[in-house]
Formats: C-alpha cells, structure tokens, sequence
C-alpha cells in the first residue's frame, strides 16, 4: 500500500487551517466574556463606591444641619 503524500499534505493542511480558524473563534469568544465580566464588575464597584459616597455626605448633611 502506497501513501500519497501530496493528499496527506493536503488534509494535514486543511486541519491545521480549521484549527486556526476554531482557535481564532474561540478566542474572540473568550476575550469577548473576559471583557464582558470585567465591565460589570467595574461597574458594580463603580456603584457601590458611589452609594458609599452619597451615605457620607447624607451623614455630613445631618451633622450640619442645627436640631429643633
């Protein structure tokens, strides 16, 4: 039994395209949900950093202002 070596060049050359191309696919997915994740994290840091501001300047509000 004979090998031809150009078809199995040729099939070894499609995988590796079709593993680049999955690769590829793959990363833009990951990198997409990385990205994703990290917005809403700072964004929930973002918010509660500004609650936490808001209560304090509630509180310097209530310490000014003269009772009865």
């Amino acid at each position: 039994m004979e090998i031809d070596l150009a078809f199995f060049a040729q099939r070894v050359a499609m995988l590796a395209c079709l593993a680049g191309f999955i690769g590829g696919l793959l990363f833009v997915l990951v990198h997409g949900a990385v990205v994703a994740l990290s917005e809403r994290l700072r964004s929930r840091a973002n918010r509660a950093e500004r609650i936490a501001q808001a209560r304090i300047r509630a509180q310097a509000i209530l310490r000014a202002m003269p009772r009865g």
